[in-house]
């Protein structure tokens, strides 16, 4: 077994495309200005990723051409994400490119990106997302011992970027929003997904109601339980404590398909080498997403993220004055805690698993039925189409993506809660060293 690696991962392209090297692009996204998250290198005299100047958060595009076949050298990335530009070099260096709208920096350039991050901890990963647009399916394959070494992961998709397009299309009713196109009947630049619009966007897919007007119907109420936990000093070690916040929830739908989720969040503390103990539990925890504004109740959904259209119980406010008072409120453990109640029936919801009949293999009851916490270690995972006959019980653009990539790619922000997930690893793999990363690029759509 090999120690977790705290040199450099090698980084190398594999071009697949039809294009040439000279035709294909790199571009790294540093999210924190200023900071020294990024130190990347390339070439025989391993000069340093550009940036245009100072302030810029994107770096100049180099080609897979000027790189060569060595790739690059990470020597550190932290949040990173990677463009890879398909007949064009991307053009913005100021704001990320523009993939919705009517223009902006790059909109008619086709590109699809990646994220990394490679800090020399053995948790650091990264992934391939799809969540907010699909232009082309890669595959990140990871080694030890360089590209013709030992293979310790991969993750990519076994679906062709045709074949893929020509389901994503008939879901939005090939809404000119949603198939970006380059003119008039010209060629698919790439497709946007539903999570992509905001509360007072027309988003061209389906709505939710169906699916909540059949939960209402059945009278189902979901168990919502998950947890997460905190340190005081986050740092952990000798002296810290440990916090962890468990969700005891049940979700209904009313008649008018506003979402209510009603409960308690209980505490468990365990002191550094000691023994855990029940501290306090906090009731009317309460959630609802209101139906009023039935393009936020699709968007908090679609987005999994808290909008207008939520809020909160006072068991919440008593729950953020205990973290405050116990030293939490510094790492965001509040906004932290709701937003795992939102993110367990927004992912129940866009996966299918509410008021879902199928009874999955290892269970005995229908995944209705079970605990949220139940769903994520389903073995062998299932989801979307796997558990709903009716399409409109799901999230059909992600199902496209999770069936297209075997959800190793990201559908839904939360596609790292089903079975192994999207997820990499870029430092170590079950004890083993990653020192190199091959990303094999294929066609994209057209």
């Amino acid at each position: 077994m090999t120690a977790p690696s705290t040199g450099s991962l090698s980084l190398q392209f594999v071009n697949n495309t039809g294009l040439p090297d000279s035709s294909v692009f790199i571009t790294f996204q540093n999210p924190a200005l200023g900071s020294n998250n990024l130190t990347v290198t390339y070439g025989q005299d391993q000069a340093a990723v550009p940036f245009a100047a100072q302030g810029n958060i994107m770096s100049t595009s180099l080609s897979l051409q000027a790189i060569g076949s060595g790739g690059f050298t990470v020597t550190k990335a932290s949040g990173v994400v990677i463009f890879v530009s398909y007949g064009a070099a991307l053009t913005s260096t100021t704001s990320v490119p523009s993939f919705i709208g009517s223009g902006g920096s790059d909109y008619l350039t086709q590109f699809q990106p990646f994220e990394l991050t490679r800090t020399g901890g053995s948790g650091d990963q990264g992934n391939m997302t799809n969540i907010n647009y699909f232009t082309a399916p890669m595959q990140i394959s990871s080694y030890n011992g360089g590209a013709s070494g030992t293979l310790l992961e991969s993750r990519g998709f076994t679906q062709t970027a045709s074949a893929i397009g020509a389901l994503l299309g008939p879901l939005s009713g090939n809404s000119s929003s949603a198939v970006i196109t380059n003119g008039s009947g010209g060629s698919v630049i790439r497709y946007v997904g539903p999570s992509s619009y905001g509360p007072a966007d027309a988003n061209p897919y389906p709505s939710f109601s169906a699916y909540l007007t059949a939960i209402n119907a059945a009278g189902q109420i979901t168990a919502i339980s998950n947890n997460n936990a905190f340190n005081v000093p986050p740092t952990a070690g000798v002296g810290s404590t440990n916090y962890n916040f468990t969700l005891n929830l049940g979700a209904t739908v009313g008649s008018d398909n506003s979402i209510h989720l009603n409960g308690s969040i209980s505490t468990t503390i365990i002191p550094y080498g000691g023994t855990a103990t029940a501290g306090q539990t906090f009731d009317d925890c309460s959630v609802t997403i209101s139906a009023a504004d039935a393009n936020a109740l699709n968007f908090t959904i679609y987005g999994q993220a808290i909008s207008g259209a939520v809020s909160f119980g006072s068991g919440w406010t008593a729950l953020g004055n205990y973290m405050e008072s116990v030293g939490l409120s510094a790492q965001g453990a509040l906004a932290t805690t709701q937003n795992l109640a939102i993110g367990e029936i927004t992912t129940g919801l866009l996966g299918g698993f509410v008021n879902s009949a199928t009874i999955p293999a290892g269970q005995t009851q229908a995944i209705g039925n079970l605990p949220s916490s139940t769903w994520w270690k389903l073995n062998p995972t299932v989801a979307f189409s796997d558990i709903q006959t009716n399409n409109a019980y799901y999230n059909q653009y992600a199902n496209v993506i999770y069936k297209a990539s075997g959800n190793q790619a990201y559908s839904i922000p939360y596609s790292d809660r089903l079975g192994s997930g999207p997820l990499i690893n870029s430092v170590q793999y079950n004890g083993t060293s990653v020192d190199t990363w091959v990303v094999t690029l294929s066609p994209a759509v057209s």
